[in-house]
Protein backbone atom coordinates (compact mmCIF):
# COMPACT_ATOMS: atom_id res chain seq x y z
CA UNK A 1 0.00 0.00 0.00
CA UNK A 2 1.16 3.55 -0.93
CA UNK A 3 0.03 6.88 0.73
CA UNK A 4 1.19 10.39 -0.24
CA UNK A 5 1.45 12.42 2.70
CA UNK A 6 1.88 16.48 2.42
CA UNK A 7 3.45 17.95 5.79
CA UNK A 8 2.29 22.14 5.81
CA UNK A 9 3.72 25.40 6.57
CA UNK A 10 1.91 24.62 10.34
CA UNK A 11 4.11 21.17 10.56
CA UNK A 12 0.47 19.15 9.92
CA UNK A 13 0.69 16.14 8.26
CA UNK A 14 -2.19 15.92 5.57
CA UNK A 15 -2.82 12.55 3.26
CA UNK A 16 -3.08 13.57 -0.30
CA UNK A 17 -4.88 12.03 -3.14
CA UNK A 18 -1.88 11.88 -5.41
CA UNK A 19 1.94 12.56 -5.53
CA UNK A 20 1.92 15.78 -6.99
CA UNK A 21 0.83 17.44 -3.40
CA UNK A 22 2.83 15.05 -1.54
CA UNK A 23 6.39 15.85 -0.26
CA UNK A 24 6.58 12.66 1.69
CA UNK A 25 5.64 9.02 0.12
CA UNK A 26 4.97 6.07 2.27
CA UNK A 27 4.98 2.34 1.65
CA UNK A 28 3.18 -0.33 4.00
CA UNK A 29 4.02 -3.63 2.89
CA UNK A 30 5.31 -2.51 -0.67
CA UNK A 31 4.86 -4.81 -3.60
CA UNK A 32 7.71 -5.03 -5.85
CA UNK A 33 6.14 -3.21 -8.45
CA UNK A 34 5.66 -0.30 -6.36
CA UNK A 35 9.32 -0.48 -5.25
CA UNK A 36 10.76 -0.64 -8.79
CA UNK A 37 8.57 2.03 -10.02
CA UNK A 38 9.88 4.61 -6.73
CA UNK A 39 13.95 3.39 -7.40
CA UNK A 40 13.43 4.27 -10.83
CA UNK A 41 11.73 7.53 -10.69
CA UNK A 42 14.09 8.37 -7.79
CA UNK A 43 17.18 6.98 -8.86
CA UNK A 44 18.11 4.99 -5.84
CA UNK A 45 18.44 1.05 -5.36
CA UNK A 46 16.05 -1.64 -4.75
CA UNK A 47 17.53 -2.53 -2.22
CA UNK A 48 16.52 0.87 -0.18
CA UNK A 49 13.30 -0.34 -0.17
CA UNK A 50 13.56 -4.23 -0.57
CA UNK A 51 15.52 -4.11 3.09
CA UNK A 52 12.24 -3.52 4.84
CA UNK A 53 10.80 -7.05 3.79
CA UNK A 54 13.60 -8.94 5.86
CA UNK A 55 12.70 -8.70 9.60
CA UNK A 56 16.41 -9.65 9.97
CA UNK A 57 17.89 -6.34 8.16
CA UNK A 58 20.23 -4.69 10.26
CA UNK A 59 19.95 -0.67 10.63
CA UNK A 60 22.71 0.95 8.23
CA UNK A 61 23.57 4.71 6.65
CA UNK A 62 23.87 4.61 2.54
CA UNK A 63 24.35 7.14 0.06
CA UNK A 64 25.91 6.94 -3.47
CA UNK A 65 27.38 10.25 -3.05
CA UNK A 66 28.98 11.26 0.09
CA UNK A 67 28.70 14.72 0.08
CA UNK A 68 25.09 15.81 -1.25
CA UNK A 69 21.36 15.02 -1.38
CA UNK A 70 21.86 14.89 -5.26
CA UNK A 71 21.55 11.08 -4.88
CA UNK A 72 19.08 9.78 -2.30
CA UNK A 73 20.40 8.61 1.13
CA UNK A 74 19.20 5.45 3.10
CA UNK A 75 18.82 5.84 6.87
CA UNK A 76 17.51 2.69 7.94
CA UNK A 77 16.31 1.74 11.67
CA UNK A 78 14.69 -0.80 13.48
CA UNK A 79 11.55 -0.09 15.70
CA UNK A 80 9.93 -2.64 18.34
CA UNK A 81 6.91 -4.83 17.10
CA UNK A 82 5.01 -6.08 20.62
CA UNK A 83 3.63 -10.07 19.34
CA UNK A 84 2.64 -12.95 20.70
CA UNK A 85 5.38 -15.67 21.18
CA UNK A 86 5.11 -19.49 20.85
CA UNK A 87 4.75 -19.78 24.41
CA UNK A 88 1.28 -17.38 24.72
CA UNK A 89 2.95 -14.24 26.07
CA UNK A 90 3.44 -10.83 25.21
CA UNK A 91 7.07 -10.35 23.55
CA UNK A 92 8.90 -7.45 21.64
CA UNK A 93 10.87 -7.56 18.27
CA UNK A 94 12.93 -5.27 16.04
CA UNK A 95 11.75 -4.76 12.29
CA UNK A 96 13.23 -2.57 10.03
CA UNK A 97 12.01 0.82 8.58
CA UNK A 98 13.72 2.65 5.90
CA UNK A 99 13.80 6.22 5.49
CA UNK A 100 14.83 7.60 1.93
CA UNK A 101 16.06 11.30 1.95
CA UNK A 102 16.31 13.96 -1.37
CA UNK A 103 16.38 17.21 -1.80
CA UNK A 104 12.30 17.79 -1.89
CA UNK A 105 10.65 14.38 -0.99
CA UNK A 106 11.30 11.80 1.93
CA UNK A 107 10.31 8.37 1.47
CA UNK A 108 9.51 5.71 4.04
CA UNK A 109 8.78 2.04 4.36
CA UNK A 110 7.91 -0.80 6.91
CA UNK A 111 6.58 -4.45 6.30
CA UNK A 112 3.94 -3.66 8.66
CA UNK A 113 1.21 -1.47 9.95
CA UNK A 114 2.47 1.54 11.81
CA UNK A 115 0.76 4.30 12.72
CA UNK A 116 3.40 6.67 13.33
CA UNK A 117 1.63 9.57 11.47
CA UNK A 118 -0.65 10.34 14.76
CA UNK A 119 2.33 9.14 17.10
CA UNK A 120 4.08 12.16 15.38
CA UNK A 121 2.06 14.41 15.46
CA UNK A 122 1.48 14.19 19.53
CA UNK A 123 5.28 13.57 19.90
CA UNK A 124 8.24 16.23 20.45
CA UNK A 125 8.02 18.97 18.23
CA UNK A 126 11.39 19.98 16.20
CA UNK A 127 12.67 23.29 14.57
CA UNK A 128 10.04 23.94 12.23
CA UNK A 129 13.19 25.96 9.83
CA UNK A 130 14.82 22.08 8.84
CA UNK A 131 14.21 21.14 5.43
CA UNK A 132 11.21 18.69 5.58
CA UNK A 133 13.03 15.41 4.83
CA UNK A 134 15.73 16.16 7.47
CA UNK A 135 12.92 17.34 9.83
CA UNK A 136 10.99 14.18 9.09
CA UNK A 137 14.11 11.75 9.69
CA UNK A 138 14.63 13.30 13.07
CA UNK A 139 10.74 12.98 14.06
CA UNK A 140 10.88 9.38 13.10
CA UNK A 141 14.79 8.94 14.84
CA UNK A 142 13.02 10.71 17.96
CA UNK A 143 9.83 8.45 17.67
CA UNK A 144 12.03 5.13 17.31
CA UNK A 145 13.90 5.74 19.97
CA UNK A 146 11.33 6.96 22.43
CA UNK A 147 9.05 3.85 21.58
CA UNK A 148 12.11 1.33 22.68
CA UNK A 149 12.32 3.82 26.06
CA UNK A 150 8.18 3.30 26.72
CA UNK A 151 8.39 -0.51 25.73
CA UNK A 152 11.44 -1.27 28.00
CA UNK A 153 9.64 0.58 31.02
CA UNK A 154 6.49 -1.87 30.39
CA UNK A 155 8.83 -4.75 30.61
CA UNK A 156 10.07 -3.07 33.62
CA UNK A 157 6.61 -3.34 35.28
CA UNK A 158 5.60 -6.49 34.14
CA UNK A 159 8.67 -7.92 35.97
CA UNK A 160 8.14 -6.29 39.34
CA UNK A 161 4.67 -7.60 38.66
CA UNK A 162 6.55 -11.24 38.39
CA UNK A 163 8.67 -10.39 41.51
CA UNK A 164 5.05 -10.24 43.56
CA UNK A 165 4.08 -13.75 42.14
CA UNK A 166 6.99 -15.18 42.81
CA UNK A 167 6.63 -16.58 46.49
CA UNK A 168 3.29 -18.54 46.29
CA UNK A 169 4.43 -19.55 42.42
CA UNK A 170 4.50 -23.57 41.78
CA UNK A 171 4.21 -22.97 37.91
CA UNK A 172 6.09 -22.73 35.01
CA UNK A 173 3.82 -20.25 33.44
CA UNK A 174 6.12 -16.92 35.42
CA UNK A 175 9.75 -18.42 33.53
CA UNK A 176 7.97 -18.59 30.71
CA UNK A 177 7.22 -14.83 30.72
CA UNK A 178 10.43 -14.34 32.19
CA UNK A 179 11.96 -15.80 28.89
CA UNK A 180 10.03 -13.92 26.48
CA UNK A 181 11.04 -10.44 28.15
CA UNK A 182 14.09 -11.99 27.77
CA UNK A 183 13.94 -12.51 24.26
CA UNK A 184 12.42 -9.24 23.81
CA UNK A 185 15.46 -7.28 25.67
CA UNK A 186 18.29 -9.14 23.15
CA UNK A 187 16.38 -7.78 19.93
CA UNK A 188 15.96 -4.52 21.90
CA UNK A 189 19.74 -4.50 22.41
CA UNK A 190 20.70 -4.95 18.93
CA UNK A 191 18.69 -3.01 17.45
CA UNK A 192 19.76 -0.06 19.70
CA UNK A 193 23.18 -0.58 19.13
CA UNK A 194 22.59 -0.49 15.46
CA UNK A 195 20.20 2.39 15.29
CA UNK A 196 22.79 4.19 17.50
CA UNK A 197 25.44 3.38 15.03
CA UNK A 198 23.78 4.69 12.25
CA UNK A 199 22.62 8.56 13.98
CA UNK A 200 26.66 8.55 14.87
CA UNK A 201 27.35 8.33 10.98
CA UNK A 202 25.02 11.02 10.13
CA UNK A 203 25.90 13.21 13.01
CA UNK A 204 29.84 13.03 11.47
CA UNK A 205 28.64 13.66 8.50
CA UNK A 206 30.16 17.08 7.10
CA UNK A 207 27.07 17.42 4.82
CA UNK A 208 23.86 16.09 6.24
CA UNK A 209 21.92 17.48 9.14
CA UNK A 210 24.75 20.14 9.71
CA UNK A 211 22.76 23.33 10.78
CA UNK A 212 23.12 23.47 15.03
CA UNK A 213 18.92 22.44 14.83
CA UNK A 214 19.73 18.92 13.25
CA UNK A 215 23.05 18.61 15.39
CA UNK A 216 21.21 19.71 18.54
CA UNK A 217 17.98 17.07 17.80
CA UNK A 218 20.51 14.17 16.48
CA UNK A 219 22.67 14.53 19.81
CA UNK A 220 19.66 14.23 21.55
CA UNK A 221 18.06 11.25 20.06
CA UNK A 222 21.62 9.22 20.35
CA UNK A 223 20.80 10.46 24.64
CA UNK A 224 17.65 9.27 24.34
CA UNK A 225 18.95 6.06 22.70
CA UNK A 226 21.89 5.39 24.56
CA UNK A 227 19.66 5.91 27.72
CA UNK A 228 17.38 2.84 26.15
CA UNK A 229 20.41 0.37 26.14
CA UNK A 230 21.88 2.01 29.53
CA UNK A 231 18.26 0.25 30.64
CA UNK A 232 17.84 -2.30 28.01
CA UNK A 233 21.33 -3.76 29.61
CA UNK A 234 19.99 -3.43 33.45
CA UNK A 235 16.78 -4.78 32.98
CA UNK A 236 17.99 -7.96 31.57
CA UNK A 237 20.67 -8.61 34.21
CA UNK A 238 17.55 -8.26 36.60
CA UNK A 239 15.97 -11.06 34.27
CA UNK A 240 18.87 -13.19 34.30
CA UNK A 241 18.93 -12.86 37.81
CA UNK A 242 15.61 -13.65 38.82
CA UNK A 243 14.92 -16.00 36.18
CA UNK A 244 17.31 -18.10 38.69
CA UNK A 245 15.64 -17.03 41.76
CA UNK A 246 12.71 -17.81 40.16
CA UNK A 247 13.46 -21.53 39.69
CA UNK A 248 15.11 -22.23 43.19
CA UNK A 249 11.39 -20.76 44.68
CA UNK A 250 9.47 -22.54 42.26
CA UNK A 251 11.35 -25.96 43.29
CA UNK A 252 11.23 -25.00 46.87
CA UNK A 253 7.48 -24.59 46.88
CA UNK A 254 7.48 -27.75 45.08
CA UNK A 255 9.17 -29.42 48.07
CA UNK A 256 7.10 -27.66 50.78
CA UNK A 257 3.90 -29.07 48.65
CA UNK A 258 5.58 -32.52 48.70
CA UNK A 259 6.57 -32.73 52.50
CA UNK A 260 2.83 -31.69 53.37
CA UNK A 261 0.96 -34.50 50.71
CA UNK A 262 3.86 -36.63 52.56
CA UNK A 263 2.89 -35.47 56.12
CA UNK A 264 -1.17 -35.80 55.04
CA UNK A 265 -0.15 -39.57 53.95
CA UNK A 266 1.61 -40.77 57.18
CA UNK A 267 -1.34 -39.60 59.06
CA UNK A 268 -3.77 -41.22 57.04
CA UNK A 269 -1.87 -44.12 57.61
CA UNK A 270 -2.78 -44.40 61.46
CA UNK A 271 -6.24 -44.97 61.30
CA UNK A 272 -6.28 -47.36 57.92
CA UNK A 273 -3.58 -49.54 59.75
CA UNK A 274 -5.88 -49.36 63.45
CA UNK A 275 -9.13 -50.11 61.03
CA UNK A 276 -7.30 -53.12 59.09
CA UNK A 277 -6.18 -53.99 62.83
CA UNK A 278 -9.95 -53.99 64.27
CA UNK A 279 -11.13 -55.44 60.95
CA UNK A 280 -9.67 -59.04 61.60
CA UNK A 281 -11.78 -61.70 62.70
CA UNK A 282 -10.17 -62.83 65.75
CA UNK A 283 -10.87 -61.86 69.83
CA UNK A 284 -9.43 -58.42 70.04
CA UNK A 285 -9.10 -55.98 73.19
CA UNK A 286 -11.69 -53.74 73.94
CA UNK A 287 -14.08 -56.25 71.95
CA UNK A 288 -17.18 -56.26 74.12
CA UNK A 289 -17.26 -53.24 75.68
CA UNK A 290 -19.87 -50.71 74.91
CA UNK A 291 -17.97 -47.71 74.14
CA UNK A 292 -15.34 -49.28 72.19
CA UNK A 293 -15.84 -47.43 69.30
CA UNK A 294 -15.44 -44.09 70.66
CA UNK A 295 -12.31 -45.26 72.44
CA UNK A 296 -10.69 -46.50 69.17
CA UNK A 297 -11.55 -42.98 67.00
CA UNK A 298 -10.28 -40.86 70.49
CA UNK A 299 -7.09 -42.73 70.01
CA UNK A 300 -6.84 -42.64 66.56
CA UNK A 301 -6.92 -38.94 66.42
CA UNK A 302 -4.82 -38.63 69.20
CA UNK A 303 -2.04 -40.53 67.12
CA UNK A 304 -2.79 -38.41 64.17
CA UNK A 305 -2.12 -35.03 66.59
CA UNK A 306 0.51 -36.71 67.96
CA UNK A 307 2.38 -37.72 64.74
CA UNK A 308 2.10 -34.39 63.09
CA UNK A 309 3.40 -32.55 66.21
CA UNK A 310 6.66 -34.15 66.15
CA UNK A 311 6.79 -33.92 62.72
CA UNK A 312 6.27 -30.46 63.19
CA UNK A 313 8.62 -30.19 65.96
CA UNK A 314 11.40 -31.78 63.86
CA UNK A 315 10.72 -28.92 61.05
CA UNK A 316 9.80 -31.79 58.45
CA UNK A 317 7.29 -28.86 56.91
Amino acid sequence: MIEFIKITNTRDLITVPTEVKANWIHLEKPSFEEITNLSNKYNFPLDYLTAVLDNQEISRFESSKENSLDTPVLMLLQYPKQIVSPSGFAQFEALPFSIIMTKDMIITSCNDHLDFISALENSRKFDATLPNPERVAIQLSWYFSDLFNTHIKSIKFETERLESEIQSSTENKQLFELMDMQKSLVYFNAALEQNLSVFQKVHDANWLMKTPQSQTALFDIMIENKQAIASGKIQSELLSQLGAMFSAIVGNNMNIVMKVLTVITISLTIPTLIGGIYGMNVALPFQNEGNAFWWIMFLTFFLILLTVWLLKKNKFF
